[in-house]
């Protein structure tokens, strides 16, 4: 018996040694206060208006992202972040050559928990805008044809940081690297491609529009980036 006890007395012991070095070493900076990140992110569309213009169903999209961080306690953390990706394709469609482009803005909080110093995870729902422009080659009335339109929509995500470079101490405020990656769903509502020429072009007039259905950019997406922190 007194064994025992003293086992679940020294196993009592290195508890409070654990959650006192714990409280004497705060995160600090190592919990980013301000960062911003480069990275790709790749989206699969299964809208059958995106087929005229990739010969896959995969986007991919150069991703910028800032956030900062509004409210800490202990581990957890709430930051205000937004993306910016743009990306596009070019195909085929009825022998004439086609283009998309996609400009995409998400804004939002994200919470953040810190599960060891260097590693945190984070889930975010962040309401989004998109700008496409898809045009089209018209070889016989030797004009191009345009389809402009904004979207929205939700990106729903988790994801996890790891910090790759940085002082040991929560006390230093030089940059830290972080690589970062995510997974999730967007969601952005459809649109009508009807392409016309633009008013001020020099299409004969008479030229006539193109309907190439609907398009919607929603679907699945992975997005990986490295971040530097301050």
């Amino acid at each position: 018996m007194a064994v025992r006890y003293s086992h679940r007395a020294l196993l009592a012991s290195a508890l409070l040694l654990v959650s006192g070095a714990a409280s004497a070493e705060p995160l600090g900076s190592h919990q980013p206060h301000i960062e911003a990140s480069l990275g790709a992110r790749v989206s699969k569309v299964s809208s059958a208006g995106y087929d005229p213009f990739a010969e896959s169903d995969e986007l991919v999209q150069l991703s910028l992202g800032l956030g900062a961080t509004a409210f800490r306690a202990g581990p957890l953390s709430i930051a205000g972040v937004a993306f910016w990706d743009y990306g596009g394709h070019s195909a085929q469609a009825r022998g004439q050559a086609t283009s998309l482009t996609s400009q995409r803005l998400s804004v939002g909080p994200e919470l953040r928990y810190h599960l060891l110093t260097p590693l945190y995870v984070f889930a975010h729902v962040l309401p989004a805008f998109a700008y496409t422009e898809a045009s089209l080659d018209d070889d016989v009335a030797q004009a191009t044809l345009y389809a402009r339109h904004w979207s929205y929509g939700l990106d729903a995500a988790a994801g996890a940081a790891y910090e790759l470079y940085g002082r040991r101490s929560g006390e230093s405020v030089q940059p830290r690297l972080w690589a970062m990656a995510e997974g999730g769903y967007g969601y952005l509502g459809s649109t009508h491609l009807r392409l016309a020429p633009d008013a001020s072009s020099h299409a004969p007039e008479r030229t006539a529009s193109v309907d190439l259905g609907s398009l919607s950019l929603a679907g699945p997406y992975a997005r990986e980036s490295v971040a530097v922190s301050f």
